[in-house]
């Protein structure tokens, strides 16, 4: 990032070092597969995708066309999106394989949906060939072949679930996927560990012993201090609360406590800025209360829900109907009103019935309507029988 704000200083040298932008730029690297899964099995990073995945694939947070559809899509289905979705979290990309019995690497034919088999696979696995460079095709730069383990996937049995699109001269070098969730926040987690690991030496260091030795100075001017340095280190490892400690009677032993300051708020800059570039609330993300007097959680709450309803439109909704579509089944949409308490589900029918009737007087389709937004009417129910479907 080379921008300036085009001010230098031409009697201050110290002025136009001081501008930032004259010694920094902006740059990025590839993270390797292993570095992205060794991130992956560290706590932090495998919180932030299960929380991703977990909640944007809720199944009370989809909206299936009839019940049939619903019970074989948990039955047989769900464990295997949300498992692709992860690995597109982690790696970029996660894909599930249509396994007919068939040729893998031909183009899949009509399935039997009850005794298909699906298979998943994360990104670091998948390598990609052979893809199409037409402007005109609806799969320009997609992948024609996936391949795994040496097995050759022809693309109309796989559903590739990938994360954030890079451009155009970059795709090849992510293997025509995505961009990791750990690549677009390596620099937060770096700083994170770092935060985390100079807190515990500077906790360790807050107070400090000072020997102060005679000769000590003339020792180093002629460089025989090793045996010094070596003698104290001794008696160092064998300090303890149950023995006396040995001192040459010149010898003498100063103590000095240093003040800490502004430790826990250099903590949450750290994790602040890894909730602000995740979309995951502060507190969601350490697990604890909302900080404030008057603070309900609800903006939180709200901001989360924002960030996975994102997830949802940019992310899943188009590869998971792919899915669905292929199984012959009826697509899907997520609901408006998603992770709300009960009360909230309550107040939230309750409005969404009241506009219902409002509407019902233009002539709206009334079943259409709630069903879109969640709210449940049943086929006995008098609600139903009084509107049109």
């Amino acid at each position: 990032m080379g921008f300036k704000d085009g001010l230098t200083s031409l009697f201050n040298s110290l002025a136009n070092k001081r501008n930032a932008t004259n010694g920094n730029y902006i740059t990025s690297r590839r993270i390797t597969f292993n570095e992205l899964n060794d991130i992956y099995k560290i706590g932090l990073g495998n919180k932030i995708v299960r929380l991703k995945a977990g909640y944007a694939l809720k199944p009370n947070n989809i909206l299936f066309d009839n019940d049939e559809d619903k019970a074989y899509y948990l039955a047989r289905l769900h464990s295997k999106v949300k498992e692709a979705f992860l690995w597109a979290l982690v790696f970029g990309r996660g894909i599930i394989v249509i396994n007919d019995g068939g040729d893998l690497s031909m183009p899949l034919e009509e399935i039997d949906k009850e005794r298909v088999k699906f298979e998943v696979f994360s990104g670091d696995m998948v390598s990609v060939f052979d893809y199409i460079t037409n402007l005109a095709s609806q799969r320009y730069l997609k992948p024609v072949y996936y391949n795994v383990r040496g097995y050759n996937f022809h693309h109309t049995r796989v559903i590739d679930f990938t994360y954030v699109k890079p451009r155009q001269q970059d795709m090849p070098m992510y293997n025509l996927g995505g961009i990791s969730e750990f690549e677009l926040i390596y620099n937060q987690l770096i700083n994170d560990g770092i935060v985390e690991r100079a807190s515990s030496t500077i906790l360790e260091k807050n107070a400090s012993l000072f020997y102060k030795i005679k000769g000590f100075k003339q020792a180093l001017e002629a460089k025989q201090e090793n045996n010094i340095v070596k003698f104290y280190s001794y008696l160092e490892d064998r300090r303890s609360i149950y023995g006396a400690g040995l001192l040459d009677s010149e010898d003498d032993v100063m103590n000095i406590t240093q003040s800490l300051s502004n430790l826990d708020d250099v903590n949450n800059i750290s994790l602040r800025r890894l909730a602000m570039v995740t979309g995951i609330p502060l507190a969601m993300l350490v697990g604890e209360n909302v900080q404030g007097l008057n603070s309900t959680g609800q903006i939180e709450k709200t901001a989360f829900n924002e960030m996975i309803e994102i997830l949802q439109s940019e992310y899943l909704l188009t590869p998971l109907n792919q899915f669905l579509r292929k199984l012959d089944l009826s697509p899907v949409i997520f609901k408006e009103q998603q992770n709300v308490s009960p009360s909230e589900k309550i107040n939230y029918e309750k409005i969404a019935i009241e506009n219902a009737t409002a509407l019902y007087d233009m002539g709206f389709n009334i079943a259409k309507y709630l069903k879109e937004r969640g709210v449940e009417v049943s086929e006995q129910d008098d609600f139903e029988n009084d509107f049109p479907i």
